[in-house]
């Protein structure tokens, strides 16, 4: 499946540097999930233990999104996103990749 952060051919390798970077920017928040890298995609494992099997980079974030339900949380991850899409040393992929937003709306909601 095309991701319009990966493009249409996409490799283990770049699938590895998103769980690396989703990883990274989620750590140390309570209830952050870990994210494993699959041949076509990702596994997000929740702290409490539920998982989603994610094909493009915008399920995915939608899917950690909703392993935090305190908007100070949502608000505190965003922010680190934005920061760590902003860091010249994380250019390229990793930059793309936390800076990609999903559909304010998804998560909007669940934070009001």
């Amino acid at each position: 499946m095309a991701d319009p952060a990966l493009g249409p051919v996409r490799t283990m390798r770049q699938h590895l540097i998103v769980a690396a970077t989703v990883n990274a920017v989620c750590s140390g928040l309570p209830g952050a999930p870990k994210v494993n890298a699959l041949k076509d995609g990702w596994l997000m494992t929740g702290a409490a233990g539920a998982s989603a099997q994610c094909q493009t980079l915008d399920e995915l974030w939608s899917a950690v999104l909703g392993c935090f339900p305190d908007a100070s949380v949502v608000d505190r991850l965003n922010g680190r996103r934005l920061a760590y899409a902003a860091d010249p040393a994380n250019a390229g992929l990793p930059a793309r990749a936390a800076g990609l937003l999903p559909d304010a709306e998804h998560y909007q909601g669940d934070s009001a």
